[in-house]
């Protein structure tokens, strides 16, 4: 009987599947206070798409969800069905922190991290950049996966939809590339935030390596 391949994750993604996207909301009080040396934790969504709906995908499901929440932050994980098997969304809490150092308090395997600019050219007008990284977590996450199926290796590189919220009238300026913006796409983008934006970064480069943003904030 032929194995059914099965697409999981929710900030990870098995090896030639991703999740559909993360989606994260930050707001421009949680960017001032990761830069202050606080951990903050902002929300996130994802969605996977899991090809089959019997007992046996379901059983296996059930234990990729154990290892999840034994390292991440999950509020819910609920499945649906869908035209192909079934859906998977996850929703918790992924870490803000700021700083080169991956020691962290929990398991995390992802946070969004905060660095100081090192280009040359950016860092003045833009002294920092965020983006989704793996933290040393990741290693030990992916190992319990292999476990169970040697051919499922989490993909540390993931699409990732972040919505930024100007609540505080923070003086906030973005820079990045390869973005989707409200359906237009862009091979560079740069604009001042008011109140509100989102930026969608999934899939050319971002295959191989992780979203980042540059930006201003005082």
């Amino acid at each position: 009987m032929l194995k059914k391949l099965i697409c999981i994750g929710f900030l990870f993604a098995l090896v030639g599947c991703k999740a559909e996207i993360v989606e994260t909301k930050v707001k421009t009080s949680d960017l001032k206070k990761s830069i202050s040396g606080k951990i903050v934790s902002v929300p996130f969504s994802a969605v996977l798409s899991v090809l089959g709906d019997d007992a046996n995908v379901r059983a296996q499901v059930k234990r990729y969800e154990g290892i999840i929440e034994n390292y991440v932050d999950v509020e819910d994980f609920e499945i649906s069905k869908s035209m192909m098997g079934m859906k998977i969304k996850v929703t918790g809490n992924l870490p803000l922190v700021s700083g080169g150092k991956r020691k962290l308090g929990g398991k995390d395997p992802w946070v969004l991290r905060i660095k100081k600019t090192d280009n040359r050219t950016l860092k003045k007008p833009y002294p920092y950049r965020v983006a989704l990284e793996t933290t040393d977590h990741f290693v030990s996450f992916k190992s319990e996966f292999s476990k169970l199926n040697m051919l499922m290796t989490p993909d540390p590189y993931q699409p990732l939809l972040m919505k930024i919220r100007n609540r505080d009238k923070s003086k906030l300026r973005v820079f990045t590339g390869s973005v989707e913006i409200q359906g237009k796409h862009y091979s560079i983008y740069e604009s001042e935030v008011a109140k509100r934006i989102s930026l969608k970064m999934k899939g050319g480069v971002y295959e191989y390596t992780e979203p980042l943003i540059f930006f201003n904030i005082q």
